[in-house]
């Protein structure tokens, strides 16, 4: 199975990437600098609702960044546990229902 995007590293090279500043990427996510910081370093995870600013401000399609999140946190979370296929199986059957 293929490792999922690190959210931290993804955002610290695009940042860097852009030439942008910890101030203006933190502005647009309506995070303070020390949150970004920690985020770009592994500290702290991204929460979905930083993703609209992120998308925008990258210009990156938004439901593409939330399946990667979504993708990471499963794994960070659960990527472990040996019933995990099972598990994902059963919630993805009732929620088609």
């Amino acid at each position: 199975m293929e490792k999922p995007i690190e959210f931290g590293t993804y955002i610290h090279g695009l940042r860097k990437e852009k030439k942008y500043s910890l101030k203006i990427v933190a502005d647009k996510l309506g995070i303070d600098i020390s949150l970004l910081s920690k985020i770009e370093n592994g500290e702290r995870q991204l929460q979905s609702h930083m993703l609209n600013g992120l998308s925008e401000l990258f210009d990156l399609d938004y439901k593409e960044m939330q399946i990667l999140l979504l993708n990471q946190k499963i794994e960070n979370e659960y990527g472990d546990e040996p019933f995990i296929n099972e598990a994902l199986q059963m919630y993805l059957t009732k929620k088609n229902k």
